[in-house]
This record gives C-alpha cells, structure tokens and sequence, in this order.
C-alpha cells in the first residue's frame, strides 16, 4: 500500500484563537457571597471609624480640660492675684502715708502685698509663650520697682517731717493708677479670654462623631435587610449583637459628652464669670480705698478723688446688684452682705467728705483710720474679705466644673474601642454562617 503524503504548503496552518477569561475582572464582588463579604468589610471599616472618631474627640476634649486644670486656670488666677495685689498695695501705701505713725498692721499689708504681687508675676511668667504678654509683664516688673522705690522715699520724708513726701507718695500712686494697673488689667483679661476660649472649645458638639455613628447603624440596617431578603432569615443574631454593641457605645459616650458638656459650660458660665466679676468688684474697691486716703494727702485734689470714689463705688453696686439678680450668681452669704458693706463705706465717706469741705483734716483721718462701726476702715476691711471669699469660692466652682468635665470621660475611649471591637467580631460572625453556605 501505497501512502501519499500531501505537501507542506498545502496544510492547513495551526491558529491560536485568542483567549477570554472565565470571568470579568471584579466578578466575586457581584455575586452574592462577594457582595456579603464586601457588607462585612464596610461594616467593620465603619465600626474602626467610629471608634477611632470617639476616641480622638474624648482625648481632644480631656487635653484641653487638663490644659486648662494645669495651665491656662492657674495662670489666669496669678494675673488676676496680681492685679489684685498690686491695688492693695497702692491703698495700703496711702492708709500707712496718711496714719503718720504708720501702724504696724497697715505697713504688714503693704509689705504682704508688694510680696504677693512678686510671686503672682513669677507664676504668671512661669510657662507664658505669648511674646506680647511677655513684654507685658517684663514692663509691669520695671516699674514695680520705681513704684517701690517711690513708695520708700515718700515713707522716708513723711517719717522725717518733709512736706515733699506727700509729692512721692502722689507720683507712686499716679504710676500705679495711669501705668502698673492699666499693663495688669490687660495681662488678666487676656488669660481669662483664653480660659473662656479653651473650655468652650470643650462645649462644641461633635459633628464627625455623630456622622460618622449615625452612617454605621443605617449602613448596619440596610446591610440587615439586604441579609435577609436574600437568605429568607428576618434576624441575624450577629447583625444584632454589632447593633447593640454600637448602641451601647453611643449611649455611653453621648451620655458622658453631654455631662462633660454641661459641666464645662457651667464652668464658663458660672464659675468663670463670677471668677471674673468678683475679682474685679475687689480691685474696684482698693482703688476706691486709695481715692479715700489720697484725699487726705493731696490737699487741694479732693474732690476730683471725691468724684473718682463716688464713680467706683456706684459702678460696683450696679455690677454686685446686677450679678446677685443673674441666673449664674454663686450661693454666697458674703456677697448678699456685700451690699450693706458697700452702703455702711459710703456713709463713712460722706462724713469724710463733710469734714475736709471745712478743713478739719485730723477728724476726716480719724474717720478714715478709726475702728469704729461708723468709721470707713471696718467697713472696708469687712468688705475686702467677703469679696476674697467669694473669690476663693468662685475659683473652686469653677476647677471642680472643669474637673468633674474632664472626669465623666474618664474610661469613655477605652470603652468605645471595646464596644466598636465586639461590634465587628459580632458582624463577623453573623456573616460567616451565610458564607459558608456558598462553598
């Protein structure tokens, strides 16, 4: 048998038909266990964000309550201690000028006072990094010491018999008046500014947060529904042990944010504030002291330092009475007695008043310097202390606030992050089951 080969040329040539994938790119995530799988990753993606959003905004906001606790409070409180001081030292510098013999009681006040408003600088220094009230209180330190100085050379003269004290004395007080306390009122309204910024800051609602929850369970619900419309089960137990889980969390942390929002506002709106009124009610009134005594020293200024009194004076009733009617007035008995004080020192000045309009100088200082229940020294110092425990209480309402703020957080974030971590393991094994029956 005979077997005839065909020719090279005249087979067919072998083709390569191009080749197609079994499956579009992507495919798994449109078929129904990649589309449960895809739910179960945006699901845990969503509880991770929560968590990370909860957590972040509780430490933000006990950052800044123990910034404000350790820093901007203390350093407000030393501006305003110094501010404080520096105006008892000038109406203690006048009362001791005035007295002549300069009793031992007044000179220990001015000394006290000039010796707190050194340590109330040190401490208003102490971490400051703004550069302007750096120059502020370098400036207030310089003449801290030409007022001294002043002081000491007036005390000197007035010791010795030298009409010129009076003139020292005059030009100490005008530096304090016109340059120390103006340089000390600016420094203390610009740290409480700061105190007030830093805890509202505490107060503002959480936005992302809330988003961010608010996308996890309506994301969560329709993730349900889908579930169970396609596998023919109304319940998934994991679906519901995540929800609770995110449910819990939510309550815990909105209930904890809102106590802490509360009570930093309270902090700001009470205690703050009334921080703020009282200390200035005090300074009001030692600089109205110092008009009071100045009167008596500077013969023929009398009644400008009438009129510069009676200004101050009626400004604090108004402020005390304004605040004693006010929602966020403290709870204080020393306040309410304040505005007898306030009257009793009035009419003590009067009758100062009465006795230099016809020259009697010694019965107008006697007024000023006696001890009796009729005379200006008792009123004032019973004043003088009720506004100082008042403050005393004003500061402690307004530290206990920010404390019991930055408290109520206290296990928030740890608690968020276990929550949101239960939450995906939950989803997890809700959604394993469902897998598994595509195997």
């Amino acid at each position: 048998m005979t077997v005839e080969l065909a020719h090279p040329s005249t087979e067919p040539l072998a083709s390569r038909s191009p080749t197609t994938p079994a499956h579009p790119r992507w495919w798994f995530l449109w078929t129904t266990p990649g589309r449960i799988l895809t739910i179960g990753v945006v699901l845990a993606a969503l509880a991770i964000a929560s968590a990370f959003a909860t957590s972040t905004t509780i430490n933000d906001r006990q950052q800044a309550l123990t910034t404000v606790l350790n820093h901007t409070e203390p350093l407000s409180f030393a501006a305003g201690e110094l501010y404080s001081r520096l105006s008892v030292a000038d109406a203690a510098a006048a009362t001791a000028f005035i007295a002549g013999t300069e009793p031992r009681d007044v000179r220990q006040r001015y000394e006290q006072a000039i010796t707190d408003a050194a340590v109330a600088l040190t401490r208003a220094s102490s971490g400051l990094t703004d550069e302007e009230l750096v120059q502020l209180l370098g400036r207030i330190n310089a003449e801290l010491a030409v007022y001294t100085g002043l002081v000491e050379t007036a005390r000197t003269n007035n010791r010795a018999g030298n009409p010129v004290g009076s003139s020292y004395l005059s030009e100490a007080s005008s530096l304090m008046q016109t340059q120390i306390l103006p340089d000390a009122q600016r420094l203390y309204e610009r740290t409480s500014a700061q105190v007030d910024q830093e805890t509202g800051a505490s107060t503002r609602i959480p936005a992302p947060v809330i988003l961010v929850v608010l996308a996890t369970l309506l994301f969560g619900l329709f993730a349900n529904r889908w579930l169970a419309r396609r596998t023919r089960r109304r319940v998934n137990i994991g679906f519901v042990a995540g929800g609770m889980a995110v449910l819990i969390m939510v309550l815990w942390v909105g209930t904890a944010l809102a106590i802490s929002t509360t009570d930093s506002r309270n902090a700001k709106g009470t205690g703050a504030q009334s921080l703020k009124t009282i200390t200035t009610l005090a300074i009001t009134a030692q600089q109205a002291r110092a008009d009071e005594t100045l009167a008596l020293i500077r013969r023929g200024d009398e009644e400008v330092r009438k009129q510069s009194y009676y200004q101050r004076i009626d400004g604090m009733q108004k402020k005390l009475a304004d605040y004693l009617a006010s929602e966020d007035a403290i709870d204080s008995a020393d306040l309410i007695a304040a505005e007898d004080l306030l009257s009793r020192w009035r009419a003590a000045d009067d009758r100062i008043n009465a006795y230099i309009a016809v020259g009697n100088y010694q019965a107008a200082t006697q007024v000023a310097l006696g001890t009796g229940e009729d005379d200006s020294t008792p009123a004032f110092d019973k004043l003088n202390d009720a506004l100082s425990n008042a403050i005393e209480q004003s500061r402690s309402q307004l530290r206990n606030d920010i404390l019991n703020a930055r408290r109520v957080l206290s296990g928030a974030t740890a608690g968020a992050a276990a929550l949101s971590a239960i939450a995906a393991v939950a989803v997890a094994l809700g959604l394993w089951p469902r897998l598994s029956e595509y195997r």
